[in-house]
């Protein structure tokens, strides 16, 4: 990595653990601090690296105060999502319509300023996909209303008046290419709800758990599901654009807490069980390589265990500091094969026909007129939207496939 991206992942190290090595900040030139600024701007943790830069003489002035913006800009908008969440989740409480946060300000809470952790959006599991109706129709009764567009099944999208995304979940993670994986993640996904005496389904209580951010009550995830949701959102922007720093902060933040061993080893029995723990591995390491997380990481990893080499934990980290927040800024990026060879090409087009159109694609005789009716929505989306070559889009799927070969994905 160069300068300033060495530079990133101090800054981040001294926010997430307090600790005060920032050796590679302290050298930086006035351009190259420009350089930085846009970085953790592409990345969205600007607001987060305040605190690690306010009492520095080596940070340039209208840096901090840039920071310092970010960092009040961020607060707001966090404050705005964490009642707004709290509301959510009351209403639905109150129709007795389970749900559970997801990720945003449930996550922040981990962190020692909650109000550090940039978020866009308020995501919510019903993890009961036959009260998903209900729920959309309460949030339309209470001034929500439904985007125009929706481009999945798994999930709805709402919006509120200031132009929020609220997306209501019914499964932990969208399908993956692999079946096997899916019909474990059902599984997992379905011990959190139970059936009562009186018939009544709810959130099983071993699996959720009831916190206070700032004064509003949220439900969450227990640990061990919490990581693993985590990780599968990870793992699901991985293997599209990709995914930011800021999701490895989550990473460091969730686990140097005091976490139980049993809630260790129900995380490890979950990603095994689905055939992430490859990927597990690569992203604990690389956060105890770069980003300070602790003791945890080598219960998380069981000594020994990883076969990952230090080029390719670097490999791996560089990718995401280079391509923005969701590999917004690498040019061609779309997805990430399984591989680099014909058949995983081919495989990844079937899986991109199937989330296209997931209820046709239920019947086989309509797989060829679906096989074209998504080269068609491919090449359309890549012209006028996209604005890249078809050889782009390969050629950065077949690179990144290299690596994610080596993670041994669903095996």
């Amino acid at each position: 990595m160069n300068k300033e991206q060495i530079a990133l992942t101090e800054l981040l190290r001294k926010s997430l653990t307090g600790e005060n090595d920032t050796i590679s900040v302290n050298a930086l030139t006035n351009s190259e601090w420009d350089n930085l600024l846009g970085l953790t701007e592409s990345q969205k943790v600007t607001g987060m690296l305040y605190d690690a830069v306010c009492d520095s003489d080596s940070v340039p002035e209208r840096a901090v105060v840039s920071f310092q913006r970010a960092a009040v800009k961020t607060a707001t908008q966090d404050f705005r999502l964490l009642f707004l969440a709290r509301d959510i989740l009351s209403r639905l409480e109150t129709c007795s319509i389970p749900a559970v946060l997801l990720k945003g300000m449930g996550t922040a809470s981990f962190y020692r300023n909650p109000l550090c952790r940039k978020s866009g959006d308020v995501d919510i599991l019903i993890p009961d996909e036959t009260r998903i109706d209900e729920a959309v129709s309460i949030l339309e009764d209470s001034g929500f209303r439904v985007k125009e567009k929706q481009y999945a099944l798994h999930h709805v999208v709402m919006i509120t008046e200031d132009d929020i995304d609220i997306e209501l979940h019914t499964m932990l993670a969208e399908p993956f290419d692999n079946e096997r994986a899916n019909k474990i993640l059902k599984g997992q996904q379905d011990s959190l709800i139970i059936t009562d005496e009186d018939g009544n389904r709810r959130l099983n209580d071993l699996y959720v758990r009831k916190i206070d951010v700032l004064g509003a009550p949220l439900t969450i995830l227990n640990d061990s599901y919490h990581a693993y949701e985590l990780l599968l959102h990870m793992l699901q922007h991985y293997l599209r654009k990709g995914f930011g720093i800021r999701l490895l902060c989550d990473w460091v933040v969730f686990w140097n807490r005091d976490i139980s061993d049993a809630a260790v080893d129900k995380y490890l029995k979950l990603v095994t069980e689905s055939g992430i723990k490859g990927f597990s591995d690569m992203v604990t390491l690389v956060c105890y390589r770069h980003l300070g997380l602790g003791k945890t990481g080598a219960k998380l990893l069981k000594a020994g265990e990883s076969d990952y080499r230090k080029s390719e934990i670097d490999e791996f980290l560089e990718e995401f500091v280079s391509h923005g927040e969701f590999g917004k800024t690498g040019k061609g990026r779309m997805v990430a094969l399984r591989g680099n060879g014909p058949l995983d090409y081919v495989r990844e087009f079937h899986h991109q026909m199937r989330l296209n159109y997931p209820k046709q694609s239920e019947n086989v005789f309509l797989w060829p007129a679906l096989w074209v009716m998504t080269l068609v929505r491919f090449l359309i989306n890549n012209q006028k939207i996209r604005k890249v070559s078809l050889g782009q889009v390969l050629g950065s799927a077949g690179k990144r496939g290299k690596m994610v070969r080596k993670l041994h994905l669903f095996e």
